[in-house]
């Protein structure tokens, strides 16, 4: 199982409201060409408007937007009711734009009835900035904001992230030197990408985990989940090695596409279907490749690939089938039958 590094969300509810407009405000500073962009509900006297911007455009014509700032922690067709209700008892002008900036997420719903209620009610253009909508700001556009409100330092994590692309590409090149058999006179270069593992100088690799504490203790090499085991190389892939995996072999229905029927067909009748024996390949990513050793040791004289295993008992990224040498689709395996 590949782990995918995920953000949790922002926080935005450990705000206090007065927090949350400021935050909001310095998100819309840099938003349009504001001849004039003010904040109001920190005045306690909003009149429904937490935030109030006038944008200059090209033909000197001026837009007013009007937001309010609703850090809610659920937003319902009800609250919009309510919420448009109270800005139009306080305001008989309606702006060009009226949107309302939350903390949360909201639906399809939510956004159909502010639409529906900003019609009825005289207004020219609605919208909702949702937590989706601000989260993306923030972690693509504003990193100073994301440091001065929620103390995410995203400078280290690009940091990291350059050292780690860095760190992959040396790994890459020194073990594709490392393990690439030389030609021998005479030798048929068909026959390498017929038959992939021929271009590695072991067929062969010992791998183990970074946290292994067994080894070298007699236990089967073909068993995962012992913290080492052995594997037969495959080939190489864009992000890394692939190896046969366990059970190395598994029985599958798989379907194949009838001469006569368009290729993007989903019908199941324009299929053959029949039962195969497909390979399992294991894809180790460089990332999870930490160190490798060809000389190996005095009991398992061939290359050890010291490995973190993200996925628990091995370290893929993710599971590809094969047959004859050629990958199979993942869509088109219909059933492992094992």
């Amino acid at each position: 199982m590949h782990v995918t590094r995920t953000y949790a969300p922002l926080p935005f509810r450990d705000l206090d409201p007065s927090r949350f407009e400021a935050l909001c405000m310095s998100l819309l500073y840099n938003h349009r060409r504001w001849e004039k962009l003010e904040r109001f509900g920190s005045l306690g006297q909003d009149d429904a408007i937490d935030i109030s911007a006038v944008e200059l455009l090209e033909n000197g014509k001026r837009n007013i937007w009007h937001f309010q700032c609703k850090r809610y922690e659920k937003l319902t067709g009800t609250q919009i009711k309510a919420i448009i209700k109270d800005y139009c008892q306080k305001n008989a002008f309606r702006p060009d734009y009226y949107f309302i900036l939350t903390g949360c997420n909201v639906n399809k719903k939510v956004r159909d009835a502010l639409e529906e209620e900003g019609s009825k009610n005289g207004f020219l253009t609605v919208g909702i900035w949702s937590a989706s909508e601000l989260e993306t700001i923030l972690y693509t556009e504003r990193h100073d904001l994301l440091f001065a409100f929620f103390g995410i330092n995203m400078s280290e994590n690009r940091n990291r992230i350059i050292g780690s692309i860095r760190r992959n590409v040396a790994l890459k090149k020194r073990m594709h030197k490392d393990f690439a058999k030389p030609y021998e006179k005479g030798e048929d270069r068909l026959k390498r990408l017929e038959e992939p593992w021929r271009c590695f100088v072991s067929s062969e690799v010992l791998i183990r985990s970074i946290y292994d504490k067994v080894y070298p203790e007699n236990t089967l090499l073909e068993e995962i989940g012992t913290g080492y085991y052995k594997a037969e190389i495959f080939n190489w892939y864009h992000n890394g090695l692939m190896v046969y995996a366990h059970p190395f072999v598994v029985k599958a229905k798989v379907r194949t596409l009838k001469d006569d029927a368009d290729d993007e067909s989903e019908n199941p009748e324009d299929y053959d279907y029949a039962v195969e024996r497909l390979e399992v390949i294991g894809c180790i990513p460089f990332e999870n490749i930490i160190e490798y050793d060809m000389d190996g040791d005095e009991i398992h004289n061939y290359p050890h690939l010291y490995c973190d295993f993200t996925g628990g008992s091995d370290p893929y990224e993710k599971i590809a089938y094969y047959q004859n040498g050629f990958p199979v689709d993942e869509k088109d395996i219909v059933e492992i039958l094992m």
